[in-house]
């Protein structure tokens, strides 16, 4: 496993400004322990918005229409991902090849903001709880919560089973 380490703005800075007066990638990435790709992004980030762009850019959230304005900035431009990338502080190229890829099968729709596997059970209803007696009808309200719970749970029991004798009767 990779260990990865953040690196400090004057590390950053330095690296950059030593290529900037004349150093190459290759060397200067030995010489701070880091790889080519990574230095050449640092340098598109402070050639594009100086110090700020080594700055780290931290948990950000982007809305649907700042998504859609950077996917069509990029296909009307002609600028590459990684240039792109730096006009608009995004950290990596692949989230806008991702935003690209989303654009163009859904539109704007594909940049829905639910994330990660949808819910597989509803929201459980609430058992009233009170210090104290019940009302009558409060009663009533948790014997029918209790009751339609029973009820779901026969109805799958019944439905497990129903499947298991089909599946047997297959194999026959």
């Amino acid at each position: 496993m990779v260990n990865y380490k953040k690196h400090s703005l004057n590390f950053k800075l330095r690296l950059v400004k030593a290529y900037l007066n004349g150093g190459s990638y290759t060397g200067l990435a030995k010489v701070g322990g880091i790889t080519r790709s990574l230095l050449k992004k640092w340098v598109g980030h402070y050639r594009q918005q100086g110090i700020e762009g080594l700055l780290p850019p931290g948990e950000q959230s982007y809305t649907r229409e700042y998504k859609q304005e950077v996917v069509l900035v990029y296909q009307s431009s002609g600028l590459s991902l990684g240039e792109c990338c730096f006009k608009y502080r995004i950290p990596s190229p692949s989230t806008l090849a991702g935003w690209i890829r989303q654009y163009e099968q859904f539109g704007i729709d594909g940049f829905s903001t639910a994330r990660g596997r949808p819910r597989s059970m509803k929201s459980k209803p609430k058992i009233i709880k009170r210090y104290g007696p019940l009302t009558r009808l409060e009663e009533l309200e948790n014997e029918n919560l209790r009751l339609r719970a029973e009820n779901d749970l026969l109805k799958k029991l019944d439905a497990l089973i129903r499947e298991k004798e089909v599946a047997q009767k297959k194999k026959r």
